[in-house]
C-alpha cells in the first residue's frame, strides 16, 4: 500500500508506514476480518508462529534475541478495532472507506472522522517489533484482539491456554505516561415498547436537536463535565412535554456506547397554537445550557426545525413513560475514587438511543473500579427496567484491573524513563477500560502495565496523535524490551 503522502519523510518511518497501511483497511468494531487477515499474512511472511481464532484474534510468537532466552516472556497486546465516529456533515462509510489521514505540523488527524490511532499505533508498534531483527527482546507473544471498543467480545473468546507469558505490556494507553489499573465496564440495553397512534389533524411535527458538543471518551473524559446530547435532549423533551404538550414521534442519539454523545434529535408533535411557546422554550434552554456548559462545552446549541408531518406518534401516556424513564438514568460521574484524586470510581454514559417503530432502545455504558459497584449499577438498572416494564439485557461486561503497588514491570519502566529523560514518568490508575482486566482475571499473578501513544480526543472526530509522541513511545518500547534482562 502507498504511504499517506503527509507522513512521508517522518520518523519512525516503518511505524508510520504500517500505521498508514492499517488506516487503509476498514476496521471498525465487529468488522475486523480484513485487518486480521492482513496481519496474519504479515506474520506468516516473517515465518512466525501465528494463531488466528474464530473471533479473528491473533496470537503471534517470536523467539528471543540471543542472550535474552532466559528473560521472562513478554506479551505485547493491542486491539485491532477502532471507534467509528464522524461529524454529521461528513460522508464516510466505515465499512468500506479508508481513513483519510491529514497532518498539521506535529499533529496527525483524520478528515472529520475518528483516526483510529486508538489502537492502530499500538498494533503498528507490535508489528514493527515482530519485523525488525535489530530490536533486542525476550521471547514475545503478540496478542491482537477484536471488538475491544464495543464490548470486548474478542478477548473473551481468546484461548488463554495458548499463552505462556505473565509480563504484559498493553499498548492501548490513551493518556500520557503509564497506567497501572483500570475500571471494569458493562453495557446494558433497555427496550421501551409503548403504543403509537395516528397524529391528529391539528398537530404539526417538528424536530428538536442538541448539537455542537465536544463528546469524548466515556471513561477518560467523564470527569470533564461535558454535555451528553442524549441527556440534555431528554431534559428539554421533559420541559416541552410539561409546558407545550409535545408528544414523541422518534428519538435518536449517539453512535457509540463508549463515547459521550455529541448530537441527538427528536421528532415531536405539537398543537399549532403551541408552536410559538415551544420556540420560546427552546431559546430558554439555549441560555440555560450555555450557562451550565460555558466552560466545558461552550458551543452547545439547541435547534428547532420544521419536519415532515408524521403519520403516527407515541400516545401521550407512552411518550411520558419513555421520557420519565430516560430522566431516571444515571449519566456522568456517579462516585469519585477516594484513593486516587481526580479519577472517577463509578460512572454512567447514555451512549445511544434508537427508535424502531413502537420501541425505543437505550444503551448505557457503566464503568467502575470496583466490581461490587459495577454490579450495583447493573442491578439498579435491572430493577428500573422492571419497574418500567421495559426489556433489559446486559450486552457486555468486562473486569476491572486491580492496581499492584509492587509491580516489577512498572518499577522497571519508571527507572528506564527517569534515566532516559531525567524526570519521573506519570503513573496513574485510569477510569477508561481496557483488556488488562480480562488478563488479570485469567492470570491474577500477571505483571501488567498499559503504555502506548497518548491520544488526543479519543472516540471523537477530533481524535489526533502527535508525531513527537509516537517517536518517544516507540523509543521507550524498545528500551523496555531491552531492559527486560533487569526485570
Amino acid at each position: 500500500m502507498a504511504m499517506a503522502s503527509c507522513l512521508e519523510g517522518l520518523e519512525p518511518k516503518r511505524v508510520l508506514e504500517i500505521f498508514s497501511d492499517l488506516c487503509q483497511i476498514p476496521h471498525g468494531s465487529k468488522n475486523e476480518k480484513a485487518i486480521s487477515d492482513y496481519i496474519y499474512n504479515f506474520a506468516k511472511n516473517l515465518n512466525l508462529e501465528c494463531y488466528q481464532d474464530q473471533a479473528n484474534n491473533l496470537i503471534i510468537k517470536k523467539p528471543a534475541s540471543p542472550g535474552y532466552e532466559n528473560a521472562p516472556t513478554v506479551i505485547l497486546q493491542a486491539h485491532m478495532d477502532m471507534v467509528c465516529e464522524k461529524n454529521a456533515d461528513v460522508v464516510h462509510d466505515f465499512k468500506k472507506d479508508p481513513i483519510h489521514i491529514l497532518r498539521d505540523g506535529d499533529r496527525i488527524h483524520a478528515d472529520g472522522t475518528t483516526l483510529g490511532a486508538d489502537d492502530a499505533t499500538g498494533v503498528a508498534f507490535a508489528m514493527c517489533v515482530l519485523e525488525d531483527e535489530s530490536i533486542v527482546h525476550p521471547n514475545l507473544e503478540v496478542i491482537l484482539t477484536t471488538d475491544e471498543e464495543a464490548g470486548m467480545s474478542g478477548i473473551q473468546a481468546l484461548d488463554f491456554s495458548k499463552i505462556q507469558g505473565r509480563v504484559i505490556i498493553n499498548l492501548d494507553c490513551s493518556d500520557e505516561g503509564i497506567v497501572v489499573g483500570c475500571a471494569g465496564s458493562a453495557v446494558v440495553r433497555f427496550d421501551l415498547k409503548e403504543e403509537r397512534e395516528t397524529v391528529n389533524a391539528d398537530e404539526e411535527t417538528v424536530k428538536l436537536r442538541v448539537q455542537g458538543l465536544k463528546g469524548g471518551h466515556s471513561g477518560l473524559d467523564i470527569t470533564k463535565e461535558r454535555g451528553n446530547a442524549n441527556v440534555l435532549l431528554t431534559r428539554i423533551l421533559a420541559s416541552a412535554e410539561d409546558r407545550t404538550g409535545t408528544k414523541l414521534v422518534t428519538i435518536t442519539g449517539g453512535l457509540q456506547n463508549n463515547a459521550i454523545c455529541r448530537e441527538a434529535e427528536a421528532a415531536v408533535t405539537i398543537a399549532k397554537e403551541k408552536k410559538a411557546e415551544l420556540q420560546d422554550l427552546v431559546q430558554e434552554w439555549q441560555k440555560i445550557l450555555k450557562k451550565e456548559f460555558k466552560i466545558s462545552d461552550p458551543d452547545v446549541k439547541v435547534v428547532l426545525d420544521e419536519a415532515e408531518k408524521a403519520e403516527t406518534r407515541f400516545t401521550a401516556e407512552g411518550s411520558a413513560k419513555i421520557i420519565d424513564f430516560m430522566m431516571s438514568l444515571d449519566s456522568g460521574v456517579i462516585a469519585m475514587n477516594m484513593e486516587v484524586p481526580g479519577v472517577a470510581e463509578t460512572s454512567g454514559n447514555v451512549g445511544t438511543i434508537v427508535t424502531d417503530n413502537d420501541t425505543v432502545t437505550v444503551r448505557v455504558c457503566y464503568r467502575s473500579g470496583l466490581n461490587s459497584k459495577k454490579e450495583y449499577t447493573i442491578e439498579k438498572s435491572r430493577r428500573l427496567a422492571r419497574m418500567a416494564h421495559a426489556g433489559f439485557a446486559v450486552e457486555s461486561s468486562s473486569s476491572e484491573w486491580e492496581y499492584k503497588s509492587d509491580s516489577r514491570l512498572s518499577a522497571l519502566i519508571q527507572r528506564i524513563y527517569l534515566k532516559r529523560y531525567g524526570q519521573p514518568i506519570k503513573v496513574e490508575v485510569s477510569h477508561g477500560g481496557n483488556e488488562c482486566g480480562t488478563f488479570f482475571k485469567h492470570f491474577p499473578d500477571a505483571d501488567i502495565v498499559c503504555t502506548g501513544t497518548q491520544i488526543i480526543g479519543p472516540h471523537t472526530p477530533n481524535e489526533s496523535v502527535m508525531v513527537s509522541i509516537i517517536q518517544k513511545e516507540w523509543e521507550m518500547l524498545q528500551l523496555e524490551l531491552k531492559g527486560m534482562l533487569e526485570y
